[in-house]
């Protein structure tokens, strides 16, 4: 770290040898100025509060020993002194201790002995920074500990009350930002986040669950001039957009003491979030306040409609209920709650039923696709439907499996993805992600109906593309090695080598004969 320091002497030649002779950069300060009297030295220090002050006792205007005693008056009490004096009057050295300065030395200055107390000063400043940094993160912490109090409304201690109080007139209003963010991304999420709300004292994050965080923040009156954090939390979330978090802002309460208003309005308007598409916006209670949802939806007509196109093994019926499931969801706008149990529900049927159905698989029958929890963050109403589909192509496969045809075009949909997509990091796992399949029954799927695994099928696909590349011979190998999907060169030249028998020079020789 860096420390400053500011030097004050009547006479020039003093003060010259004082920046000349002394290697403050090395000793880890700046000098943020220099004067010529007490008087003067006061101004600086109050506009540029320096960690340390180097001054000559004997000045015209105000001594050095006035200008230390009128610092301190003002409750300056961390300031470090070192006074210059050419009298080694016992009587100075001991008002100096009154005013507790750090070094006494002596004209003509002595510039090894100078080094030595400021080293000595050096770690002086070094020592309390550090016990200042550990003792505000003690605060804060507690401080966010009195928060989360509030925020989950229990009943606060003596001391929490008061903390949450002095903190209150920090701000002329206060809100919560509901973050709800897939417990995967969550630590790397916050870490961004802190990153970015670390310059405002009145920003408090508080993760309440694994996937739930609540960012308190206060805010100055609209009519002031300064840029409302609400403001830059919004900047924020279209940033951290990739992390597919949905924020939901509250209602603003005038006192902290109230934030528990401001969390519940959050919660409200955080169940929004289900049916949204899109997450690089803040959810707003008091535009969605008079936004009801439903709890009203044909439930029995549903499942039953879901349960005879299995036992008539019709997929186009199938996908059509999905679909009016969909569409009655959206429009009545269903209570996430429901609609999340309800499909989770659906989910566990058609297990139950396929479970009954298809005995000779009953033993993998739990890896056809997976039943998220319900506590996911992730499960959107675009997520929840997208896995009835999902399941219902695996499904209707197994039970038309006589029918080709029928079975092969969830193979085809893996294919074409998998084709679009193998440029990037693509992985099995994250193509089961994709598709709601467990890993391990994608990659038998695949081989079955490919002749091939996912692996090999990958490569195939990026050396043929590298060899394409090769041909327009507008890239250098390693080039083409990052644009077909590879993280490292040497693991693209394997790969070519095995299937064209030949390095991609070689190849590039060949093709221009």
């Amino acid at each position: 770290m860096t420390f400053k320091v500011l030097l004050i002497d009547d006479e020039p030649w003093a003060l010259e040898g004082l920046q000349l002779w002394i290697p403050w950069e090395q000793l880890g300060f700046e000098i943020c100025g220099v004067c010529e009297n007490g008087a003067e030295g006061l101004k600086r220090m109050e506009e540029r509060k320096p960690d340390l002050v180097m001054v000559d006792i004997h000045m015209p205007v105000m001594d050095g020993l006035e200008m230390i005693e009128e610092w301190r008056r003002r409750g300056n009490g961390t300031t470090k002194f070192i006074i210059i004096t050419g009298y080694s009057d016992f009587d100075y050295a001991r008002k100096a201790l009154k005013f507790r300065v750090s070094r006494y030395l002596l004209k003509p200055l002595d510039e090894d002995q100078a080094v030595f107390e400021i080293r000595a000063v050096v770690k002086e400043l070094i020592k309390e920074q550090e016990q200042l940094h550990i003792g505000q993160v003690v605060q804060r912490e507690h401080e966010i500990l009195s928060i989360k109090e509030a925020l989950m409304g229990k009943e606060l201690s003596i001391e929490a009350n008061q903390v949450i109080e002095s903190l209150s007139p920090s701000a002329e209003e206060w809100n919560v930002c509901l973050v709800q963010v897939p417990q995967e991304n969550a630590a790397r999420w916050i870490s961004l986040a802190a990153d970015f709300l670390n310059k405002w004292d009145t920003v408090y994050m508080v993760r309440l669950r694994n996937n739930l965080v609540s960012i308190v923040f206060g805010d100055a009156a609209a009519h002031e001039t300064s840029e409302p954090i609400r403001k830059q939390l919004e900047i924020m979330a279209r940033r951290l957009a990739s992390f597919r978090a949905f924020m939901a802002a509250g209602s603003a309460v005038p006192s902290l003491t109230r934030i528990r208003h401001s969390q519940i309005t959050a919660e409200e308007a955080l169940l929004h979030a289900f049916y949204e598409q899109e997450n690089s916006f803040i959810l707003d209670y008091d535009k969605l306040k008079d936004q009801n949802f439903s709890k009203h939806y044909n439930q029995l007509e549903i499942l039953e409609r879901i349960l005879a196109a299995f036992q008539l093994i019709d997929h186009a019926a199938y996908r059509s209920v999905v679909e009016y499931m969909q569409q009655t969801f959206l429009q009545t706008r269903v209570h996430p709650n429901e609609a999340q149990k309800f499909v989770i529900y659906l989910l566990h049927e058609i297990r139950t039923y396929m479970d009954k159905h298809i005995s000779q698989n009953s033993g993998t029958l739990n890896q056809l696709f997976e039943i998220p929890n319900l506590d996911e963050a992730s499960l959107t109403f675009d997520v929840l439907i997208g896995m009835l589909y999902s399941c219902g192509r695996v499904c209707f496969e197994l039970l038309l499996k006589e029918n080709p045809a029928e079975a092969q075009g969830i193979v085809q949909d893996i294919n074409d993805y998998i084709h679009v997509h193998f440029r990037e990091g693509l992985t099995i796992k994250m193509l089961a992600e994709h598709f709601f399949l467990h890993p391990a029954y994608l990659g038998q799927l695949l081989i079955r109906k490919n002749g091939i695994g996912f692996n090999e099928m990958l490569h195939n696909l990026r050396i043929e593309e590298a060899c394409r590349l090769l041909q327009m011979n507008q890239y250098k190998n390693s080039e083409i090695s990052e644009k077909v999907g590879y993280s490292s060169y040497p693991l693209f030249l394997k790969q070519f080598e095995k299937r064209m028998d030949m390095s991609p020079n070689d190849y590039k020789k060949n093709v221009q004969i």
